[in-house]
C-alpha cells in the first residue's frame, strides 16, 4: 500500500485541532511560556520566518486546541488548569481586502473592519463560553449579568432582550452577516450603506467585564487574543489593531504572530499616538531563540518521529532519525567517504591551483623542476585531504624571506607526525579542524566524478534547518519524494545514500530561492543581491588560500549603505535568505560595531557553500555597495575578478601591491 509522503508541506493552519494537538512537540515549558507570556499584561508581536511554528504556537494554546487535551474536565476545570481563556484568529479569515476603500472614505472602512474584527473574535470567545457553560452541568452561570454588563458598551440595546449568551452568540453571527451583504452591495452600488452595533474597543475589550459577572471564578482569568499573520492586514487595519493593543488596559492582551516584515505600522487609529516598545507592547524574534535553543537537535528527532508516525507504524519508526540518511565519513580524513564517492585521489587535477600558483608567481623564481619536486613533497604518498591542506598551510607560512623547498619539508613533517598521531595540538592540526569540510568541499568539486558536493546525514539537514521546523521538512520531503521515485524505502530498509540527499538539498534550496519568495519588486533585487554574495563566498572557498574564515558571512559598516542598499538588505533578512548576527562584529581598526549578516544554510547547496558560520568575511565599502545596492552592481565582477586573483595567486604580488589591491 502506498503511504503518503509523511513529510509533506502542510501548513499549521490548515491543521485540525486534532492534529495539532497530535503532532505537537515540547519545546520545554519555559520556552513556551517566554514566547507567549500568558500572565503578562503587556500584548506582544511574535515574528518570524515562514515555518518558525507561529501559527501551530499559537493555535495549540487557543480554547479548542486546550479542551481537546482535557475530555474528561469540564471547562471551568479546564481553564482552572490552563491558567488562562486564548481565543484564536487567522488574519486571513476575515478576509481583509474587502475593507480596503476604493474612494476617499477610509475612516468609514477602518471602523467597519474594526467592528468586524472585534465581532469575529467574541464569536471565538462566546465558543468557548458556551463550551464551558454547557460542560460544567454545576456551574453558577448569569447570563443576564453577562448580557447587562455588555448593554453599558454596545449600542445595540437589543441585547438586553435576550436571556442567554447562545442567544448572543446568535446576534454575533446575524450582525457579521449584514456588514458581509453591506460589503457585497457596495461593490454594485458604490455606497457602503450599514448601521454597526458598537464602536471600535468597545466590545472585545468591556467583554471582559462582562465575563467576570457572568460567573465570579473567571474574574481573574486573563484574556488573550491571538491574531496570526498580521502582514494579511494593511496600514489602515494595522492601526485598528493597535489601537485595541493600546486601550486594552487590562481587560484582555493580544498576541500578535507574523513574518519579521509584517509591521507596516504602529500608529493607532486616526493617527493617534504610535504604540512604544517596553510600553503598550513587546517584541520577540521567535527565529532568534529557536536558532540559538540548545535542545533544539533533539526536537527536532522528536519533530520528525511525529510526522513519521502519521504514516508508519510504531516498530518501524522506532530508530534514531539518523539511521535513515547515510552520513560522510570523516574518519582517515574522509579516504572511505571520497572512495564510495568514485574520487580519484591519485588524479593529478588536484595538483594545478599551486602549480599554477608556483608557475604564475611574481615573488618567487622557480624552475619547472623545483616546482614539482615543492608538489611532490607536500604530497607522496600522504592522504588526499592531508596534501590540500599542505598545500593551503604552505601558502599561508610562505613569505619573502622564507626558502620555499625548506618550508615545504618542514611542512611535509608537520604533516607526518600529524597523520601518525604525535602532533595532535598546534597549528596544524588547528588548521585541519579548521579547513577540513572547505578540503573536503574542494576535493569534490575538482572532482571530474561529482556533480554537486556533497551534504549528507540528519544532523547535517538540522543544522541547515537553522531552529525553523518547516525548512527541515522542505529536505526531508524532498528526500522522501527522491527515495519514493528510485523506489528505495529507506525508512524501513536502510539509509538513504548520500547521492539522494545532495539532490534532495539541491531541491530544497532551489525551492526556498526560487519559489519561497515573491515576485518583483524588492524580492527580486534581494535575490540578486544574495546571488552576489554567495558568489563572493564561492570564490572565497574553493580558492587555493582559502580565507581565515569559514565562507558562510560578512561585516560590513552599517554607514556604508545607500538607502536603496539597506532596503534591499531589508528584504533578504525578511525573506530569511540572510540572516543577522545580533551582536554585529568589533571593526579590527576603528572598533566600531558592524553589522554581520550570514547565508541561510538551506540555500549553502545552492553555491556548494559551508553550513556552519566561523568567523566572517570583512568587506570594504565598495563591495558592499556591489553586492546590495542595484546602482553599484557593474563593479561587483571587477571586484570579485581581484580577490579571486588575490586568493588564487598568494605569490603574484608583492606585499604592497596585495595591501593596495586588499578590498578586506
Amino acid at each position: 500500500m502506498a503511504r503518503n509522503n509523511p513529510f509533506a508541506l502542510v501548513r499549521a493552519a490548515d491543521y485540525t485541532d486534532v492534529q495539532i494537538n497530535s503532532l505537537w512537540v515540547e519545546l520545554g515549558e519555559a520556552v513556551i511560556n517566554a514566547v507567549i507570556e500568558p500572565t503578562s499584561n503587556i500584548s506582544k508581536y511574535i515574528l518570524g520566518g515562514r515555518g518558525s511554528g507561529k501559527t501551530h504556537l499559537l493555535r495549540y494554546d487557543s480554547y479548542p486546541a486546550v479542551r481537546l487535551r482535557h475530555p474528561n474536565l469540564t471547562g471551568l476545570s479546564v481553564l482552572a488548569e490552563q491558567g488562562y481563556l486564548a481565543v484564536f484568529l487567522r488574519a486571513t479569515a476575515l478576509d481583509a481586502a474587502r475593507f480596503e476603500s476604493t474612494s476617499n472614505a477610509h475612516s468609514k472602512w477602518q471602523q467597519l473592519f474594526g467592528v468586524y474584527l472585534e465581532l469575529k473574535l467574541v464569536e471565538g470567545l462566546l465558543d468557548a463560553l458556551c463550551d464551558i457553560k454547557r460542560t460544567t452541568v454545576d456551574g453558577d452561570f448569569n447570563d443576564r449579568a453577562f448580557l447587562f454588563e455588555l448593554s453599558n458598551s454596545v449600542l445595540d440595546q437589543s441585547i438586553l432582550e435576550m436571556n442567554s449568551i447562545e442567544e448572543f452568540k446568535k446576534w454575533l453571527v446575524v450582525e457579521k452577516r449584514k456588514i458581509d451583504d453591506a460589503i457585497n452591495n457596495s461593490a454594485f452600488t458604490g455606497e457602503l450603506d450599514v448601521r454597526v452595533p458598537f464602536s471600535v474597543g468597545s466590545l472585545c475589550l468591556p467583554v471582559k467585564r462582562a465575563i467576570a459577572s457572568w460567573n465570579s471564578a473567571l474574574q481573574n482569568v486573563p484574556i488573550l487574543y491571538l491574531i496570526d499573520e498580521i502582514e494579511n492586514f494593511s496600514l489602515l487595519q494595522q492601526q485598528v489593531v493597535n489601537s485595541l493593543i493600546r486601550y486594552g488596559e487590562g481587560m484582555a492582551t493580544f498576541r500578535v504572530t507574523g513574518r519579521l516584515y509584517g509591521i507596516k505600522t504602529l500608529t493607532t487609529v486616526g493617527g493617534g499616538e504610535e504604540n512604544r516598545e517596553g510600553a503598550e507592547f513587546k517584541t520577540l524574534n521567535l527565529d532568534s531563540i529557536l536558532k540559538s535553543y540548545p535542545n533544539y537537535g533533539v526536537f527536532a528527532k522528536k519533530f520528525v518521529m511525529k510526522r513519521l508516525g502519521m504514516e508508519y507504524t510504531v516498530p518501524s519508526v522506532s530508530r534514531e532519525p539518523s539511521s535513515f540518511f547515510q552520513a560522510i565519513a570523516s574518519e582517515n580524513f574522509f579516504a572511505g567517504a571520497l572512495a564510495a564517492l568514485g574520487v580519484d585521489s591519485t588524479s593529478t587535477v588536484f595538483y594545478r591551483p599551486i602549480q599554477d600558483a608556483l608557475r604564475n608567481s611574481k615573488k618567487i623564481t622557480l624552475t619547472a623542476d623545483e616546482i614539482n619536486k615543492i608538489v611532490t613533497t607536500l604530497s607522496l604518498s600522504l592522504p588526499l585531504a592531508i596534501q590540500k591542506l599542505n598545500f593551503l598551510v604552505f601558502c599561508k607560512k610562505y613569505s619573502e624571506n622564507i626558502d620555499p623547498l625548506a618550508l615545504a619539508e618542514d611542512v611535509r613533517l608537520i604533516a607526518v607526525d600529524f597523520i601518525s598521531g604525535k602532533s595532535n595540538k598546534g597549528y596544524y592540526s588547528n588548521a585541519y579542524s579548521h579547513y577540513k569540510a572547505d578540503i573536503f568541499a574542494q576535493i569534490c568539486r575538482e572532482s571530474n566524478k561529482l556533480e554537486n558536493v556533497p551534504y549528507a546525514g540528519f544532523d547535517t539537514f538540522v543544522q541547515m534547518s537553522s531552529g525553523n521546523p518547516r525548512n527541515l521538512l522542505i529536505i526531508l520531503s524532498r528526500a522522501y519524494e527522491i527515495a519514493s521515485f528510485k523506489e528505495v524505502d529507506f525508512i524501513n530498509d536502510g539509509p538513504l545514500p548520500v547521492s539522494f540527499q545532495t539532490m534532495a538539498v539541491a531541491e530544497a534550496a532551489r525551492f526556498m530561492f526560487d519559489r519561497d519568495t515573491n515576485y518583483g519588486g524588492l524580492a527580486d533585487q534581494a535575490k540578486v543581491a544574495v546571488e552576489r554574495l554567495a558568489t563572493l563566498l564561492r570564490t572565497a572557498r574553493y580558492s587555493l588560500n582559502i580565507p581565515e574564515v569559514s565562507p558562510l558571512a560578512v561585516s560590513f559598516s552599517d554607514e556604508w549603505l545607500s538607502q536603496s542598499a539597506r532596503s534591499v538588505l531589508a528584504s533578504a533578512l525578511n525573506y530569511s535568505l540572510l540572516f543577522e548576527g545580533k551582536k554585529g562584529r568589533p571593526d579590527r581598526n576603528s572598533h566600531r560595531l558592524n553589522r554581520m549578516v550570514q547565508l541561510n544554510p538551506l540555500l549553502s547547496p545552492r553555491w556548494g557553500l559551508p553550513i556552519g558560520k566561523r568567523g566572517d568575511l570583512s568587506l570594504s565599502a565598495e563591495l558592499t555597495m556591489a553586492i546590495f545596492d542595484p546602482e553599484y552592481s557593474k563593479e561587483f565582477d571587477v571586484l570579485l575578478k581581484s580577490l579571486r586573483h588575490k586568493w588564487n595567486n598568494p605569490f603574484s604580488a608583492s606585499t604592497s601591491d596585495m595591501e593596495q589591491a586588499s578590498l578586506f
